[in-house]
């Protein structure tokens, strides 16, 4: 913890404002970012409230950015904007970083299609460098406009969507619609806010991507209208419903409808064309007017999307192409080898400080340590340094030509640098792994993995708190979470922790509990199941009983699950120390989903559909996708991604596409039109 309440009565009051914003932000960004408190919340609420008093009595010193404006993330604690679960996930791209790399792209996305009858057409499209956005349109009226937030929840900012004049209130048709797309600052009005905020004495926004999500979170929809967004959109929810055949056609009538797009969607069938598109975007991004990361590619025919599929977490029909990322060069100080949760120990470059893409850098990646004996990087070197995906720095070479011949080898660990214990290498794989499940920093990390955000979402129990309560002994493993309330007045008496802070920590203990059962599954921290396969996994089994009790094949018939996924969520329920947690964390009261009385019953819906799978093609008049998934599976069936000898039924909408001709050719499929599957489920 750090000290906080020093003297400051020698101080100005425009000083003690800047003192205090600057420690407020500092705080703010640790606590939610990198779920780690770096002061408790108490004090925070002390220093938060002296500024507010402060900018009350000397306003001619409030500013615009100040934390007493900002919410969520930003700024205060208790957001304005209500959190809205989208209709369907924001999911992320996969990225490129070459034209070898969008090559095997376009392979994969032929793989996948049964019968390929003419030649594929890609669009190419600029990924703009904003906050993502998705507006509701309700005939032609926005509705809502809702924050990409984690993909599958975000925020409700209709009201500053609103006051973003590239925006229209009304469309050119009475449509119902939802959109998607990208909220951006121009490059033009971030160099004028910046001038007029040096001018003002004012902090400068570090980059446009950072001043427009800034922006989005304002209190005040005023300071939205002023700072003079933009926003373009390139994306129509389930297109297809509204008889688009290509991704082309629904960019074109976006704008015939009044929505702006970027104008750039270059049809490309020859890759050595797409090569060329990538170079000249790549020099004329300078010339656009906002923020380009990279360009966007995707198949262009919109009826092949279902067939081409989609991973857990991204589509299989499109790929971003990533631009280069920036590189300087610092000097390699040292290495520390840092163990995470699962016991994995890899090699952190720590480095002389550095800025890189608008922020500083002390520390950086160097993955594990074939990485650095391939690149051949010794401590004491010139190192260049980039941001992979624009997040995360690290180290991309040495620069050996400059070596004075003091640089040393780095010498490949033996033991946990925590625990001493014999570090494993499992074969076929390059990590280097402690396996003592006691070590410090493992239990450490689940238990850090376990109480953050988007797991349990125990606030005020930041990776310091969870070190000192491990020091303590109040806790050895997730499930002493739940007994801290036995330590009750110890913790009141502990430095930084008082009586309001320890009723505030217990309380949101308690209300964990209720967590939704796809949150506490994620919280398990089994391998490979992060929130989005959480939750698939949490829809498919109702509750934990029926997941754990699920074979290996039963689980790879769920969509988006693996071999290698099925293969860790079935051992994981056969590991006793697992199952021991499970159980223990139930009888606290921990929600794990719906048990049911009989296991059987709860795999198997009882229906006319029990044991029977289907899938559907086309564009479909009765129902939505999502309605028909849900009626097949309350009677008991199995949606299927694709026609396979496991299917039973094909539903076929108006315009069928290679489903249907696969399924005809497997002979085996009964193909049912909207009305016949109706009657079937009337039976």
């Amino acid at each position: 913890m750090l000290k906080l309440f020093e003297i400051v009565e020698d101080k100005s009051p425009k000083d003690r404002i800047d003192e205090l914003r600057k420690d407020i932000e500092r705080y703010n960004y640790y606590y939610y970012t990198k779920n780690e408190s770096l002061v408790s919340d108490i004090e925070f609420d002390k220093l938060l409230k002296e500024l507010e008093e402060l900018e009350k009595k000397y306003p001619e010193y409030k500013i615009e950015n100040s934390p007493t404006n900002y919410v969520g993330a930003t700024s205060l604690k208790e957001s304005k904007f209500k959190k809205v679960v989208h209709k369907k996930p924001m999911l992320s791209l996969n990225n490129s970083y070459n034209i070898t790399d969008v090559i095997a792209f376009t392979e994969r996305v032929e793989k996948n299609i049964d019968s390929v009858q003419n030649e594929l057409e890609y669009v190419l499209e600029l990924k703009l460098d904003g906050a993502s956005i998705s507006v509701t349109y309700e005939n032609g009226e926005l509705l809502r406009a809702v924050t990409r937030g984690d993909g599958v929840e975000g925020e409700d900012v209709t009201e500053n969507i609103l006051a973003i004049e590239s925006i229209p209130n009304f469309l050119k048709e009475a449509v119902s619609l939802e959109v998607r797309g990208e909220i951006v600052l121009p490059l033009s009005r971030f160099k004028t806010l910046n001038e007029e905020r040096l001018e003002l004495g004012e902090e400068i926004f570090a980059n446009p991507r950072n001043a427009a999500s800034g922006t989005l979170r304002q209190i005040d929809s005023e300071i939205v209208k002023e700072r003079g967004l933009d926003a373009y959109f390139y994306f129509i929810v389930d297109a297809e419903q509204y008889g688009f055949k290509t991704h082309k056609e629904s960019l074109e009538y976006l704008e015939k409808i009044g929505l702006k797009t970027t104008g750039v969607a270059d049809l490309i069938t020859d890759m050595s064309i797409m090569e060329k598109r990538i170079a000249f975007w790549e020099a004329e991004k300078e010339n656009l007017d906002y923020e380009t990361d990279g360009l966007v590619i995707k198949l262009n025919d919109i009826t092949l999307w279902e067939e081409v599929g989609y991973t857990t977490k991204s589509p299989r029909w499109a790929i971003a192409y990533k631009f280069p990322a920036k590189q300087v060069t610092t000097e390699l100080l040292g290495i520390t080898w840092q163990v995470g949760r699962t016991g994995k120990v890899t090699p952190v470059a720590e480095l002389k400080e550095v800025e890189l893409s608008g922020s500083k850098v002390k520390r950086a990646s160097l993955h594990n340590m074939d990485e650095i004996i391939r690149k051949d990087i010794r401590v004491g070197d010139r190192v260049f340094i980039e941001k992979a995906a624009e997040i995360i720095p690290q180290v991309v070479s040495s620069v050996k030509e400059v070596r004075t011949g003091a640089e040393k080898e780095v010498v490949v660990p033996t033991n946990c640098p925590v625990c001493n214990s014999v570090l494993e290498k499992e074969d076929g794989l390059v990590d280097l792994k402690c396996v003592n499940p006691s070590c410090p920093a493992i239990i450490q990390g689940s238990i850090e993995y376990f109480v953050s955000r988007d797991a349990m979402n125990i606030s005020g129990f930041g990776s310091k708190i969870v070190e000192r309560m491990l020091q303590l002994h109040y806790i050895k493993d997730i499930t002493d979470i739940f007994e801290l309330h036995q330590h009750k007045d110890e913790l009141m008496t502990l430095d930084k922790m008082g009586e309001k802070s320890v009723e505030k920590l217990l309380g949101s203990i308690e209300k964990s509990k209720s967590r939704p059962y796809s949150k506490t599954l994620y919280a398990l921290g089994i391998p490979f199941v992060g929130k989005f396969l959480g939750d698939v996994l949490a829809k498919k089994s109702k509750s934990i009983d029926v997941l754990a009790s699920m074979s290996k094949e039963e689980l790879l018939e769920i969509d988006g699950v693996g071999e290698k996924v099925a293969e860790s969520v079935y051992n994981y329920f056969r590991d006793e120390k697992s199952l021991e947690i499970i159980q223990k964390l139930k009888s606290f009261g921990v929600n794990f989903g719906k048990v049911a009385e009989d296991k059987k019953d709860e795999v198997k819906v009882e229906g006319k559909f029990t044991g029977k799978t289907f899938l559907f093609t086309g564009k479909l008049q009765k129902f939505k996708r999502e309605e028909i998934k849900d009626l097949i599976e309350s009677l008991g069936g199995t949606n299927l991604s694709s026609v396979s000898k496991k299917l039973d039924y094909l539903i076929v909408g108006e315009d069928a596409g290679s489903k249907l001709k696969k399924a005809e050719e497997l002979g085996t499929v009964k193909i049912l039109t909207e009305d016949e599957f109706l009657e079937l489920t009337k039976e």
